[in-house]
């Protein structure tokens, strides 16, 4: 239920916030008790960013309820609802452009992170303006000179969110937090993290001076984290970074610390984390990239050196069948029954040789041949290849399609071989369910104003989040007697005509082929 969903989620921000606005609260100035460091901030952004601007009222009670707890409302409830109502709008703001430029929810590239920092940036400077004014105008900053306090403002947030948000985004992402799993049973990390932590302790307590002065240190167990682990392991860089300096700052003796100082310098520390963990992650997807259509170029190869070898006994096939009919037609005596057997093997052998060519032809040179596609006869090749891959199962098989769809404009026998591959993985798939349970479902329907889609549904378990990141890689198959090359060649047939094969996250196996159709104009 969405009311209770949202009630769950605002148990768990509210102490979350409120936890972190008390583990932060250091070094304040001013009546106002400005801190240098607001991680909290970060948390309301990526809840507003991920939940949707529907939290605001939330964030704002929350907000409202650090103030009386963690600075005890210095300025009046007046002046704490002003306040707390502009750095509500703050979050909302950004969350809204976040929400806007970033569809995923996630980092995945650096124009991504560029995006969050200008925008943390901009925002925290603009909203921390409106703030410090708002207090100034008050008479809230006390002796405190308004610049230093805008400043104070805007570095602590903008440090507090660069820090928290990608954490937080790459825990909500599946497939960082499945990095962050990975990275947290690697003996390595343990090691990494020992290493910056034993680092850390010589900056505040282990060598004499000052720790500001001292903190160029971290950077060298940072790079050796970065390089190797990319995003995932900067962002748990810099979170253990920012908990040592906290822990650092209140464990402090003697003269206090430089914090403003020390919190521009985990600014940088934490874009140098971040842009170097996401260069190396962009650097390991272009390689695999590379290895893919490596090993793609090797499947054309391999599928087009197949094709030559299996286009010669098909040729002598429609040779001996054309004999055979030859022989029928001069006995005259013959079953007609027999002769109309031989005449469909033909047709088969045939049809079968110029998909042979058609795909050496597109492995050679990517090659199609666009005619015209139907939806009923795509419907109707479906049924046909039905019947020849399930057998007396074909009752399992349904196959519909939406009112009013344009034609395709495809390559009809390239598309021929996709459809077959998939029937065939479908028929597998189901291979242990009850003969009871198995399904087939094949639906056509308008993808876009340029495209339709195939859906192809099964019974059967499905495939789990890693299978599906690879199961369109060349020579990785789920079967044990397969090659893995029949959903390769399929998802580069279904790109080469501008579409898109990928396989969808079910309870059950489903497959998108999208493929373009002539305009219905």
């Amino acid at each position: 239920m969405p009311a209770l969903r949202y009630i769950r989620d605002s148990l768990v921000f509210a102490p979350c916030y409120v936890a972190l606005d008390w583990a932060s609260y250091i070094d304040p100035i001013g009546p106002f008790n400005i801190t240098p460091w607001n991680p909290q901030h970060g948390l309301a952004v990526v809840w507003l960013m991920l939940g949707g601007l529907h939290h605001a009222p939330m964030v704002l009670a929350t907000v409202l309820l650090a103030e009386a707890i963690v600075r005890g409302m210095p300025g009046g409830y007046l002046i704490g609802t002003l306040t707390s109502f502009t750095i509500t709008g703050g979050f909302a703001a950004m969350a809204f452009v976040l929400r806007e430029f970033l569809p995923e929810r996630a980092l995945r590239s650096t124009r991504q992170l560029t995006l969050l920092a200008a925008v943390v940036v901009a925002g925290t400077a603009i909203f921390g303006t409106a703030f410090v004014g708002l207090l100034n105008a008050s008479n809230l900053l006390g002796a405190t000179p308004v610049a230093e306090a805008l400043l104070r403002f805007w570095i602590g947030d903008a440090v507090g969110i660069l820090i928290t948000a990608p954490l937080l985004l790459a825990a909500a992402d599946p497939v960082r937090r499945a990095g962050l799993l990975a990275l947290a049973r690697r003996p390595e990390s343990l090691l990494q993290a020992g290493v910056l932590v034993a680092t850390m302790w010589l900056v505040f307590h282990g060598l004499s001076g000052d720790p500001a002065r001292l903190f160029y240190l971290l950077f060298v167990p940072l790079i050796w984290i970065a390089t190797r682990d990319g995003m995932n392991g900067a962002v748990v860089a810099t979170a253990l970074v920012q908990i040592g300096v906290v822990i650092g700052i209140r464990s402090g003796e003697g003269p206090v610390l430089p914090v403003l100082e020390l919190h521009a310098l985990v600014a940088t520390f934490t874009l140098t984390a971040l842009y170097l963990g996401m260069m190396v992650d962009e650097r390991e997807r272009a390689a695999e990239g590379l290895r893919q259509s490596l090993r793609l170029a090797a499947a054309g190869e391999m599928a087009g050196a197949i094709a030559h070898e299996v286009n010669q006994p098909l040729t002598a096939l429609s040779n001996y069948g054309e004999s055979a009919l030859m022989l029928i037609d001069r006995g005259g005596t013959a079953d007609p029954a027999l002769a109309d057997i031989v005449r469909r093997m033909l047709r088969e052998s045939w049809r079968a040789a110029e998909v042979v060519r058609r795909l050496r032809d597109f492995f050679r040179s990517g090659t199609t041949h666009l005619a015209p596609l139907s939806t009923a006869e795509l419907l109707a090749t479906v049924h046909r290849i039905g019947q020849q891959v399930l057998g007396a199962q074909t009752r399992i098989l349904t196959a519909r399609q939406e009112d009013e769809l344009p034609a395709l404009y495809v390559d009809p026998l390239q598309i021929e071989v996709v459809v077959r591959n998939l029937m065939v993985n479908a028929r597998d798939a189901m291979s242990d369910c009850d003969e009871r349970t198995r399904r087939i479902d094949v639906r056509v329907r308008r993808h876009d104003a340029d495209s339709l889609c195939v859906v192809f549904t099964d019974s059967g378990p499905g495939l789990s989040t890693q299978m599906r990141e690879r199961v369109f890689e060349p020579f990785v198959s789920g079967k044990a007697s397969g090659m893995g090359l029949g959903l390769a060649i399929s998802r580069a047939i279904a790109e080469a005509h501008g579409g898109s094969l990928e396989a969808r996250a079910a309870a059950h196996g489903e497959f998108h082929l999208v493929l373009p159709c002539i305009p219905n104009h």
